[in-house]
């Protein structure tokens, strides 16, 4: 009786498969659909949304832009009741308009698209501002609507499933309330109903990156090589040649596939026992392949690697850190920013009434300007005496020199005394 052949079992799969930039139908080539499909299969959003979740590098870059462009969130000036009480709760999941923003700007870079779900009472007194996921919605074929379906891959059998809602400035009556949504896109020439993510032209170098870790994985668990070929002469039945297999495999065998062994046994008559040895050789610099992929990630983003939270040779430079921040906020981050600000005061003023003159986003660099200025130029002895632990007396009139000048002047009795434990101020300072 012959022994079964064991299924092979894959122990690593690595995907080739990119995301295809869509082509957008034209008008002619929807006319079976209530829905203008996004990509040829209409699951091209999923299919983004898929790739930010495979490739770290893509994703951390991404999740930097959003974390700086929601920054210390939305502050409203002083004596706006209203509009505060408003900003801190803007929906029945009492989310902030920070949250809110925080989702909406997740899905801009990850999709290039993102809807704002605007719901008013029937006497327009109340608004509400929810954040819809932008892999669930699709524009309808007169432009007018968006289609809500949690499961597009599903739609064709679930159609009652679907929700349409009209686009702003109209709005689509649901009971006692009624809704609209604002559809923000990322422009992209050729297309007209959809915006295309800023890291389209990195698609490619995004999938290198993912593979290039998934290429390590595979490797790893098996010490990044095959131990070799194990020969074994021997007359035995396929049951103990199987029992043996086991034995060695559980004895010789790492963790998961480390240090695999191929195990023939041999009919009685052939050679020896023999080990045979296989060596890795495969080539190519999968490091430096993987760092252009991130390169490429960053300048398709228009986004900066200090930033990013990916590694420098030149390690924590405060003067790049610096410069990188002044230079996205300048060209990036305000422009955004002002973009959904003034959009959500002109809805909440035409809609409700509810003036949000005043709303800004309090952005803060991940580095003070302070780290870069001497200490000793501008904190006084008597506050840098405080700051050290020290007896200060802030009326004393030496103590309102700065420490520079006590610590370049000749020194004297007094200004001895006066900097009593000096060092140990410098120190703080420092």
């Amino acid at each position: 009786m012959e022994s079964k052949t064991p299924e092979k079992k894959i122990n690593a799969f690595v995907s080739t498969e990119v995301p295809i930039t869509p082509v957008e139908l034209k008008a002619t080539d929807q006319n079976n659909k209530d829905y203008i499909p996004f990509g040829s299969d209409n699951l091209y959003p999923q299919a983004l949304a898929s790739l930010c979740r495979k490739s770290i590098s893509l994703r951390g870059t991404l999740d930097s832009k959003v974390i700086y462009t929601v920054a210390a969130g939305f502050k409203i000036d002083e004596g706006n009741t209203a509009g505060t009480d408003f900003i801190d709760s803007v929906n029945s999941k009492e989310q902030s308009l920070s949250e809110v923003y925080e989702d909406f700007s997740t899905d801009k870079n990850y999709i290039g698209n993102a809807y704002l779900e605007i719901v008013t009472d029937n006497a327009q007194k109340e608004i509400s501002f929810n954040h819809i996921q932008a892999v669930k919605c699709r524009v309808s074929k007169d432009k007018e609507s968006i289609l809500i379906h949690p499961n597009w891959a599903k739609e064709s059998t679930s159609k009652s499933l679907t929700k349409t809602i009209a686009i702003y400035p109209n709005f689509t009556e649901d009971g006692n309330v009624k809704r609209s949504i604002w559809h923000q896109k990322d422009y992209e020439p050729d297309f007209d109903n959809y915006g295309i993510p800023k890291y389209i032209a990195a698609m490619d170098a995004a999938a290198i990156g993912y593979k290039t870790n998934k290429w390590n994985v595979s490797r790893l668990d098996n010490s990044f090589q095959s131990s070799g070929v194990l020969l074994i002469d021997g007359n035995m039945s396929p049951d103990d040649a199987n029992d043996l297999k086991t034995e060695i495999n559980s004895n010789l065998v790492g963790e998961g596939n480390q240090g695999k062994l191929l195990t023939i046994i041999k009919k009685l008559g052939g050679e020896d026992t023999s080990f045979t040895p296989i060596n890795d050789n495969t080539e190519g610099d999968w490091i430096n392949l993987h760092n252009q992929s991130n390169d490429d990630i960053l300048i398709a983003c228009n986004w900066k690697k200090s930033l990013a939270n990916i590694s420098e040779n030149t390690g924590f430079d405060t003067d790049r850190i610096l410069n990188d921040y002044q230079i996205v906020s300048s060209t990036y981050l305000i422009k955004e920013q002002n973009k959904f600000i003034k959009k959500i005061q002109k809805i909440a003023l035409t809609v409700v009434g509810l003036d949000l003159e005043g709303l800004h986003i309090t952005n803060k660099s991940p580095v003070s300007l302070l780290t870069k200025l001497s200490a000793d130029k501008y904190i006084k002895i008597w506050e840098a005496r405080r700051l050290a632990g020290e007896d200060y007396d802030a009326e004393d009139e030496e103590q309102q020199k700065y420490v520079e000048e006590v610590s370049s002047s000749s020194t004297t009795k007094e200004t001895t005394a006066i900097a009593k434990g000096f060092d140990k101020i410098k120190a703080y300072l420092k």
